[in-house]
């Protein structure tokens, strides 16, 4: 077999080493056909030393078990069997951005999917009624079929609180002969921004049968096999139940252009499964990804409509509303980031909203107060000197006494105006759960780091792309 001898800079050999990198983006590619060998050459520069853990082999695969100088030497070898080809993509002058694949995220997305369903014995895909996990869906529906694994799990956890839309559609997904149907309708504890005075609403609970927003289906799931409560929790711990399997991958359609918080959640942390990101770290018999990680929204909707797939008619009400693409949303009507759709509710589903005014306490007061504008304050009231100000006056008189000490200790060490008008946001929405703090937290913390994040992928840019000088 042909062989190359590739240079690397020594932090980049260093990363190779403890499993961090594992692809080698280059301007121009060796002349030879694949398959080659590749030798590793760590080049001079910062001192860089093998890690301790014993996996780290020389070149003739003795063990290397102390902590070696990895400059100016052959450090490593591998068989290069495959090469794809880059397209380069920059924001900006000098400022890094992503570097796409010349195939389409659909076709990567599909190979990702066969690997995740050649690689574990049990596949189950999370859905909420959305736009990402329909795609999600449809496209595990492909990759089952495929590969010979229908019918395929599909897990749903039901708040009550939905769109009868999102009811009906993931009624019908339910239905599918290709589907072993996972719909949790069990009773928790559901977090309600509507009201500073029912904190709570306790979902499928039995003795709200009568009042209960629509129907329990005979398909579903009615006892929680967990001594979980709450939703978050719900969430994560329900698809263990699912399967019998110890090797299980739970699919869901998170995507990177949705939040800045969910682009750092896929792409700032080491590979987790086989190289790659785009996954959670494996917590007992299943572990998450989000194989269609790199879709956009018009990626999204290009796949359903060449597709011809079903999905939720709430965006056409939307799109018909005016709502801008990147701000439609068919979660839950009455959590964290979801209150806004209560004005369009009314609209759209009035049967829904009157159920609503039955079920939710709150929900006719805060839809009137989308008549006089944003229920968030953007200027601080004139009877107040100050946000801190403010902010304690809301605590004071809107939150529940039982609560104070829970929002006062969140907010240990998060001064000035920018955090006071967070925490203000917090007690109008009823935030108990701390949601737009977290998100808030992380946002800050973005911010602070974007000159060292745009500083280090700048370099890696320079690096894979072979333009370093």
């Amino acid at each position: 077999m042909k062989s190359v001898l590739i240079s690397i800079r020594p932090e980049w050999c260093k990363m190779i080493a403890e499993g961090k990198k594992t692809i080698e983006v280059r301007k121009t590619r060796p002349k030879l056909e694949c398959p080659f060998q590749c030798y590793i050459y760590c080049t001079s520069g910062k001192t860089v030393r093998t890690p301790q853990k014993p996996y780290c082999k020389n070149i003739d695969g003795s063990i290397v078990y102390k902590r070696k100088i990895m400059n100016v030497k052959v450090v490593g070898e591998f068989t290069c069997d495959r090469i794809d080809t880059y397209v380069a993509h920059m924001s900006g002058a000098g400022s890094a951005a992503m570097i796409y694949l010349q195939n389409n995220v659909f076709d990567e997305a599909l190979e990702r999917l066969r690997m995740i369903f050649d690689g574990h014995d049990d596949v189950i895909v999370s859905m909420s009624g959305g736009k990402d996990s329909t795609v999600l869906f449809r496209m595990a529906l492909m990759v089952a079929q495929e590969r010979g694994r229908l019918p395929l799990k599909v897990f749903w956890l039901d708040q009550e609180a939905e769109w009868q839309a999102t009811v009906d559609y993931m009624q019908h997904i339910m239905e599918l002969p290709e589907v072993t149907p996972y719909w949790y309708q069990i009773p928790f504890e559901f977090t309600n921004t509507l009201s500073p005075e029912k904190n709570f609403i306790s979902v499928w609970n039995p003795e709200d049968k009568a009042i209960w927003i629509h129907p329990q289906h005979p398909l579903s799931i009615k006892e929680n096999p967990s001594s979980e409560k709450r939703f978050h929790e719900l969430v994560n711990v329900l698809p263990p139940y699912c399967t019998d399997s110890e090797n299980c991958a739970v699919l869901v359609g998170m995507r990177m252009t949705e939040s800045l918080n969910r682009r750092v959640a896929i792409t700032q942390h080491e590979a987790r499964y086989k190289g790659v990101t785009w996954c959670k770290k494996k917590v007992g018999r299943c572990q998450v990804f989000w194989p269609i990680y790199d879709f956009t929204n018009d990626d999204i909707w290009t796949a359903i409509a060449k597709n011809h797939w079903a999905y939720n008619r709430v965006y056409d009400l939307q799109y018909q509303w005016g709502l801008a693409k990147e701000a439609m949303r068919v979660s839950a009507l009455i959590h964290e980031t979801a209150w806004h759709s209560i004005e369009m509710l009314q609209e759209f589903e009035p049967d829904t909203y009157n159920k609503f005014i039955r079920r939710v306490s709150g929900v006719g007061t805060f839809a009137h107060t989308f008549d006089s504008g944003d229920i968030i304050p953007r200027q601080l009231p004139f009877a107040f000197r100050s946000w801190q100000e403010y902010r304690d006056y809301l605590l004071a008189n809107i939150v529940k006494p039982e609560y104070h000490e829970l929002f006062r200790n969140r907010w240990k060490n998060q001064t000035g105006d920018e955090w006071y008008r967070v925490h203000v946001k917090e007690i109008v929405l009823n935030d108990i759960d701390g949601t737009n703090n977290a998100n808030a937290r992380s946002r800050f913390r973005i911010r602070e780091k974007a000159p060292t994040y745009r500083k280090r992928d700048a370099a890696q840019f320079e690096q894979y792309m072979g333009s370093k000088k």
